[in-house]
Order: structure tokens, then C-alpha cells, then sequence
């Protein structure tokens, strides 16, 4: 009988052409993977830092928004029944110092820690009366509350009213350790009766805040500002005039998101017409992050303030 053997093929690989071709599509994939993964990274990175500046721009402006409209708040006088009134002798409402990044807590705002410069940062000191619980004024309501979220109570007696009323101090910082500014609130801590201290704290509130300007609207005559001015302008008998305030911040984001061949972007903070050179901010820092100019001008009812021997006054 004979026996067939079995047919053994021939092993064969793959040729040299075939490895190019195989290592050339998979690279092309790798290659489009990556890219792919890139750009959706890219794309997450500027949605995220387009939200975040939206998000601090919106909370910093509104924080600074609800300082300023407290300074009209106006109590009654428990001892005459009418309202509370401020004398010209009382710090006012609304102060202020041009180019000042280390303001010292006061009554008013009118001392710098460190020497003004022509082109930097603004500060601001809002006063306001406080409100307290029907029960006991003594007790905030938490209706009227300072830059850092504490209830402020209303006066104890009407002859400390003007001395007992809240503060809100608003300024650039830079922190020490990683060098990013942000807008700081400063104020008098206070306990757990909403008694106000003698000393001044500090608290960051937004962090990125790179530039922050501020412009008084005055009118002598009605509540319709007449003219705004920077502060280095501004006389006492402004300060108890002011019944609108210009604010303008620049917000710089946490990440590498801008277009480097945009070039250096200028800021123009209160439009053309105003020429003073601290109305414009140009970044020498981190020039490939993303920033956003946050402007309003806010309406201030500035109305408390009586003149002595005014009859008028209550």
C-alpha cells in the first residue's frame, strides 16, 4: 500500500514591503490619535478658562456691586425718628487712593502703606450702616454684610452710629508664593455678636484680578454725576457727592490658553475718551494666558450726608 506523506507548506512572514506599509498606516493613526487628543485638550482648556474668567469677572463685579449700593442704606434714628444722617465731620461713605496696592485701614481711605504709583492698581473704602434683628439690633441680620460675608448689626446708640458702621476695603495683592494677584477685601473682624474689633484683616476673594480702576461720578447739584474723577482728584466736599462709580478690572485665567501671535493685548479700562494713563493695562506677565476686561458703572444713592446747622436735618 503506499503511503502518501503530508503536504508541509512552505512557512512564510511578512515581506519587508508589507512591515513599511503596516508601520506606515499605524503611525498614521498614532499620528491622527494625537492630534486628535491635542486638539480636544486644547479645546477643553480654553472652554474651561473662557468659564472660569466669566465666573471670577461675574463674582468680583458683584461682590464690589453690593459694597457700594450698601452705602445707601439708611436706618432710622431711634432717638428723633427720622433718619440717620451723616454730619461733613464724619468719614463718608466712599473713599479712596490712585495707584495704591498696600492701603492702611482707616475710617476713611486716605493713607498708603507703600508709595502710589502713577499706573497701578486702585483701592476703595465703602462705609455703610447695619441692620440688626427686631428682636435685638444689636444681632446682624445678616441683610448688610462687609466684603467678607459677616452681618453687620446696627448702632448700639445714635451718637456712635456714624462710628459703628461697617467697612469694606477693596485692593490688588499678589500672593508671595506663586505670584498671582487677586482682588483682597479688607475689614475689622468681628464676634460672634457681630461686635466689630479694632484690628483689620485680610482675605483674598478672586483670584487672577490683574488690574482694578476706579472713576467717582460727582454732581453738585442733583444725584446726576456732573463729571467723573480718579481720586487723586477728588476734594472732601466730592467724596459726600459721589453718586456713581466707574470700576474696571482686568481677569487673568490659570492656564496657557491665548494666541501667542495675537501679540500683547492693551486694555482700554474706561474708553476712549478717557486719556489718563491709568486708563489703559497692558500685561508684562504671563502673555500667553487668556484675560478679560469685567467694566461697570454702578449707581450709588449717596444721599446721607447733612450739612451742620442744616435745619433740614432731623
Amino acid at each position: 500500500m503506499r503511503r502518501h506523506k503530508p503536504l508541509v507548506r512552505e512557512a512564510r512572514g511578512f515581506t519587508l514591503v508589507e512591515l513599511m506599509v503596516a508601520l506606515i498606516i499605524a503611525l498614521l493613526v498614532l499620528i491622527a490619535t494625537v492630534s486628535f487628543y491635542l486638539m480636544t485638550r486644547s479645546t477643553y482648556t480654553t472652554i474651561d478658562d473662557s468659564s472660569n474668567l466669566e465666573e471670577r469677572g461675574q463674582f468680583a463685579l458683584g461682590v464690589v456691586t453690593r459694597a457700594l449700593r450698601q452705602a445707601g442704606f439708611t436706618p432710622l434714628n431711634s432717638a428723633s425718628g427720622g433718619m440717620m444722617q451723616l454730619y461733613t465731620t464724619d468719614p463718608p461713605m466712599i473713599s479712596g487712593l490712585d495707584g495704591c496696592s498696600n492701603p492702611v485701614g482707616g475710617d476713611s481711605l486716605t493713607t498708603c502703606g507703600s508709595t502710589p504709583t502713577a499706573n497701578g492698581n486702585d483701592a476703595i473704602e465703602v462705609r455703610f450702616f447695619g441692620s440688626g434683628t427686631d428682636a435685638n439690633q444689636a444681632i446682624p441680620d445678616n441683610s448688610m454684610v462687609d466684603c467678607s460675608g459677616q452681618g453687620v448689626a446696627s448702632y448700639s446708640d445714635p451718637s456712635l452710629a456714624s462710628s459703628q458702621r461697617g467697612l469694606s476695603i477693596f485692593y490688588i495683592q499678589t500672593d508671595a508664593t506663586t505670584g498671582v494677584p487677586y482682588l483682597a477685601c479688607m475689614f475689622r473682624p468681628r464676634d460672634s455678636n457681630g461686635v466689630e474689633g479694632t484690628t483689620f484683616a485680610t482675605q483674598q476673594l478672586v483670584p487672577g484680578v490683574e488690574a482694578l480702576q476706579f472713576l467717582y461720578g460727582v454732581s453738585t447739584n442733583d444725584t446726576v454725576p456732573d463729571v467723573y474723577k480718579r481720586a487723586a482728584d477728588m476734594s472732601p466736599t466730592d467724596w459726600l457727592n459721589v453718586y456713581a462709580v466707574k470700576v474696571a478690572m482686568v481677569i487673568r485665567a490659570d492656564n496657557v490658553s491665548a494666541d501667542p501671535s495675537a501679540g500683547t493685548p492693551t486694555f482700554t479700562l474706561f474708553g476712549s475718551g478717557y486719556t489718563n494713563t491709568d486708563g489703559t493695562f497692558t500685561p508684562t506677565r504671563n502673555l500667553t494666558s487668556a484675560r478679560r476686561l469685567i467694566s461697570a458703572t454702578i449707581q450709588v444713592r449717596n444721599y446721607l450726608t447733612c450739612y451742620q446747622g442744616d435745619k433740614t436735618c432731623i
